[in-house]
């Protein structure tokens, strides 16, 4: 009887099943319809508050305000590119380097230079000038770097390289006594050789500009030291002393003459027979970055695509 009935009334009891599921349905998407419309009426109802807030805000908002912000905005900018402008000079950078043998050759050719400086003036310096690490290794290596990573090490590199033959030439021409050590921070991960400098580094590309750390520790007296200081402010490179350090000693010097300035010369003064001179001699460690500033970006096109 009950299998009769279902058999006569399966088309009924099929559509009617369809019909409650698509109920189901329908009741589902209308829930949620509502639980999304309330979301919006309470985003629209915060930013109405925020609207009244800005309404009733001391200046209100107007055209006039926005404009005296937007002027000021533009005055900035232009102080800015003011303010860049005085102190941008070119940027220091090396050969072309493409290879990891290129930049131990032209290391080597530097180094080289930087000895044929100091040696004529009985200078002494570190053999490596800051750059041990690459006396028998090749950079990339350890750890591994290819590509675009290790072309952009060895550009890091080499701007380093070219930045301690600009210090180490100041160095010399204003007649420091030694050279004691030239620090650097290390560009590449792994190995941390005895002259680098420790020191939290690294450059952001999106930055205005990046700093480059280095420090030298060198012995000379005080007038050498003022003219040196002095020479830094006057380089095609921009400087700037994060810290120095003095320490003071008293030294007895012996000579054959005891030396005389050119004034004491015009003046009539001879040098004075052999003796003792005490010099007071100045061991400075001087912490200094190489700042470069970003070039500035190119327009963009106005009302079309970049």
């Amino acid at each position: 009887m009950n299998l009769r009935w279902f058999r006569n009334n399966l088309v009924s009891l099929i559509a009617g099943g369809l019909f409650v599921a698509l109920l189901s349905a329908m009741l589902w998407f209308l829930h949620e319809a509502y639980a999304q419309q309330d979301a919006v009426l309470a985003e629209l109802a915060t930013q109405n508050t925020e609207l009244d807030n800005l309404r009733n805000y001391k200046p209100f908002p107007s055209k006039e305000n926005i404009d005296l912000i937007t002027r000021d905005r533009e005055n900035i900018r232009q102080l800015y590119e003011s303010m860049r402008s005085a102190a941008t000079f070119p940027l220091l950078h090396g050969p072309n380097l493409t290879r990891d043998i290129d930049f131990l050759q032209f290391k080597q050719a530097a180094v080289n230079h930087l000895a044929e400086m100091v040696v004529p003036q009985h200078i002494r310096a570190p053999e490596a000038f800051g750059f041990s690490r690459y006396d028998a290794k090749f950079p990339c290596r350890n750890p591994v770097a290819r590509g675009e990573d290790c072309l952009r090490l060895m550009a890091l590199l080499s701007k380093q390289l070219v930045t301690v033959e600009k210090l180490v030439s100041l160095l010399v021409s204003n007649q420091v006594e030694e050279i004691m050590a030239i620090r650097r921070i290390e560009v590449e991960p792994g190995e941390v050789s005895s002259d680098a400098l420790i020191i939290p580094g690294g450059s952001n590309s999106n930055a205005l500009y990046q700093t480059y750390p280095f420090e030298l520790q060198f012995t000379c007296d005080t007038p050498v030291l003022r003219d040196l200081l002095n020479g830094l402010m006057q380089t095609d490179a921009l400087f700037v002393i994060r810290a120095l350090k003095i320490d003071t000693a008293s030294v007895t010097l012996k000579s054959l003459e005891m030396p005389v300035s050119n004034g004491e010369v015009a003046a009539g003064r001879a040098a004075e027979p052999a003796g003792e001179v005490r010099k007071r001699r100045l061991t400075v460690t001087l912490r200094l970055d190489l700042v470069e500033f970003a070039p500035p970006a190119p327009p963009k096109p106005r009302g079309g695509r970049e």
